[in-house]
């Protein structure tokens, strides 16, 4: 059974404080995306996004929801691996939506940057096997993409490869059956928005639908949610 997954009852001035902060880098992300800066040549894009300012309300409401789920977890240490992957996927969101292509301008140096979060995280808990766990993780969902991808590549990009060892590192921290979710939920969400697209005549049964959204919306939607036995 699905559920909604156990917060950790943060005031409500905090997350507030989290929401107003999350939409301030938000504003800030979809000014600096706005001018279509990642663009290259290679690119096939149309006109730019003329919506750059939902980043804001998107980045503020998934930073007050890791304030309610990670919150104070490992002695506040967790937090800020967690807030780093919000923004980082409001701008993988909106660049890949726009041009189908994760760069690896982002997506490389988020490694280290997230490695060295989940480190910090792993030092303020105290038990260092979830970080092996997490590494673990990193390379078993990475070469599961990457197999994947050599198996259909016109279905599954390498930027998709790429970006999932640092869903497996992040998810992988929290536990196994978070990470569970979160390739589930990506698949789930890939596939949902793959026939809301064909349906409203979005695109064609030909067309390529960027899968970068969905495993980065999938990953957050573990975090949110947990799957429960039922006896």
């Amino acid at each position: 059974m699905i559920v909604l997954a156990t917060g950790t009852n943060l005031p409500v001035w905090v997350l507030a404080l989290l929401g107003v902060a999350g939409a301030v880098l938000g504003a800030l992300t979809g000014r600096a995306l706005s001018d279509g800066g990642y663009r290259v040549e290679s690119d096939d894009a149309g006109g730019l996004p003329r919506v750059w300012w939902w980043p804001a309300p998107v980045l503020a409401a998934l930073w007050a929801v890791v304030g309610w789920r990670i919150g104070d977890y490992a002695g506040w240490a967790a937090m800020p691996a967690f807030l780093f992957f919000a923004w980082l996927t409001v701008a993988l969101v909106w660049i890949d939506a726009d041009v189908h292509r994760l760069p690896d301008g982002l997506v490389l140096p988020a490694y280290p940057a997230l490695l060295a979060l989940v480190v910090a995280a792993t030092a303020g808990l105290g038990d260092w096997t979830q970080l092996w766990r997490a590494l673990a993780c990193l390379a078993g969902l990475y070469a599961v993409y990457f197999v994947m991808h050599l198996l259909s590549p016109a279905s599954l990009g390498f930027g998709d490869v790429k970006l999932s060892g640092l869903i497996g590192l992040l998810l992988g921290w929290i536990g196994i059956p978070q990470l569970v979710m979160g390739v589930l939920g990506g698949f789930l969400v890939g596939g949902v928005t793959a026939v809301a697209m064909l349906a409203g005549r979005r695109v064609g049964l030909r067309s390529h639908i960027a899968f970068g959204p969905a495993m980065l919306v999938g990953a957050l939607l573990a975090l949110v949610v947990e799957y429960q036995w039922v006896a």
